[in-house]
């Protein structure tokens, strides 16, 4: 829900919308799924009420927070955040009672850390110092080192939190300033971090390295070498490449060991997983599948865009056009994909498309696309441009375009790159805005950033040309 609602943030600049006021969800699942609400009955109706039975309403900003912080405490023995039976993969699905979850956690820790720089965002432009939030809530702000270190005390928080909102709500709100709130968000975000830098780290060598992803039912790592068996899954290195958490010496290991464990063109690029060679039903039934079917092991669309995305975000566009390359061109041998240009749910152990429409990993190449290799993006509701293209995504005179809207009005921006060379080595010789000349964004010579107040004034009726030069 933050990923998303950070998307719309960037691309419209729209702050107000943390502040619309709406109701929670309520039935009788209740503390994260480990229980049933006992004073709950079918006359409640589907929504939090406080305890003179009014509907609760709460900023979307709190639903935010609640979510994050509430994961945060949520741990298992390991001091990751319990899998709770499935992350973003459902076949992830046999861990409930010890399974933890280190990719989902480096994912929250990117949240609470872009949550806070949003909210320093929001004092900056519109001066807000201080957001309302549930009274029961308060207790999900507890910090301290010794906390952080200890599973058995987060949980007790956790357990504060749960007692008190496990049927009704108070009504009653508490005032945070908005420092204090970013401060502990920040806090928990470094911790989290660093955390899984030493602990989830496997260094294989000197020039290869992944991070651990899961814990199974057992308490086991379920990566790592075992028996003499490398196993290595590309979730994991998904999640702490695209929160911030891993370093860039480790994604630059990461890189090198998925390219040896995990590439096989012929296959369509990045598999999920290296053959574990057991069923292992103590994580997953993922595991139920023959190796290179579905979850488990085979080329997973979804997973292997969103690899390339990490990458891309993270500087490595080299990289992560090797990944989008590879799908397109497995694709495009139709004589082994069998399916016509596109992009399917995975593909085989022999390269073979299966389940040839696939939404999700669609709106992740396509976004990927836009925002990364042609670089145009919202931030906070300006508009920047910083492409990554390689020279050779250039035509054979040197450009590039790409037509959208962005702010309701129509853009051309053209991209111009006679001498070949890589974006974001060489940089920005100029820019034109309909003939008007901008500049590049300050310490950022292979960027342009379009403030959103300039964006206005356009003429929503007109289609309106930029022009970047590139050159050395």
């Amino acid at each position: 829900p933050f990923v998303t609602t950070k998307l719309y943030l960037d691309q419209t600049g729209d702050f107000d919308i943390l502040f619309e006021k709406i109701p929670y969800f309520k039935d009788f699942q209740s503390k994260r799924g480990t229980d049933h609400d006992q004073e709950g009955n079918s006359s409640y109706g589907n929504w939090q009420k406080t305890d003179n039975a009014e509907v609760y309403y709460g900023t979307v900003l709190e639903h935010i927070l609640l979510q994050n912080l509430c994961a945060f405490f949520d741990v298992g023995e390991h001091n990751e955040m319990r899998l709770h039976g499935a992350d973003w993969n459902d076949a992830m699905d046999m861990a409930w009672e010890k399974g933890e979850s280190v990719a989902f956690t480096c994912a929250y820790a990117g949240n609470l850390k872009e949550i806070a720089h949003v909210l320093r965002e929001l004092e900056r432009v519109q001066g807000i110092n201080k957001i309302e939030l549930a009274e029961e809530m308060e207790c999900l702000f507890a910090y301290g080192k010794q906390l952080y270190e200890s599973p058995k005390e987060k949980l007790q928080i956790l357990k504060q939190y749960t007692d008190l909102s496990a049927h009704n709500l108070s009504g009653n709100k508490v005032v945070l300033s908005l420092e204090k709130v970013c401060r502990n968000l920040e806090e928990k975000a470094d911790w989290l971090m660093e955390h899984i830098r030493v602990q989830e780290w496997i260094a294989e060598d000197e020039a290869h390295g992944w991070f651990n992803g899961y814990y199974d039912d057992h308490k086991n790592p379920v990566e790592g070498c075992k028996d003499g068996k490398v196993r290595m899954m590309l979730t994991s290195q998904v999640f702490a490449i695209m929160s911030g958490t891993a370093t860039p010496d480790q994604i630059r290991k990461i890189c090198q060991s998925a390219d040896k464990y995990l590439y096989d063109e012929k296959a369509g690029g990045y598999r999920l997983n290296t053959d574990f060679g057991e069923e292992k039903m103590d994580l997953g039934r993922m595991f139920g599948f023959a190796y290179g079917e579905k979850e488990n092991g085979a080329v997973f669309s979804h997973m292997a865009v969103m690899y390339a995305n990490a990458l891309y975000r993270r500087g490595f566009a080299r990289e992560g056009n090797k990944a989008l390359q590879a799908l397109l061109n497995a694709a495009m041998n139709f004589d082994n994909s069998r399916m016509y240009p596109g992009l399917p749910e995975y593909y085989d152990l022999s390269g073979r498309g299966m389940y040839a429409y696939l939404t999700g990993a669609a709106s992740w190449y396509l976004l990927t696309m836009v925002t990364e290799v042609f670089g145009v993006k919202g931030v906070m509701g300006d508009l920047v441009i910083a492409p990554a293209f390689m020279p050779e995504q250039f035509d054979a005179q040197g450009n590039a375009e790409v037509k959208l809207i962005f702010a309701g009005k129509k853009f051309d921006i053209r991209f111009s790159n006679p001498e070949k060379c890589e974006c974001k080595k060489e940089g920005i010789k100029s820019v034109f805005c309909d003939e008007k000349q901008l500049e590049p964004e300050a310490g950022a010579a292979y960027a342009v950033r379009i403030k959103k107040e300039w964006i206005k004034q356009l003429d929503a009726e007109k289609e309106h040309v930029i022009k970047i030069l590139f050159g050395r």
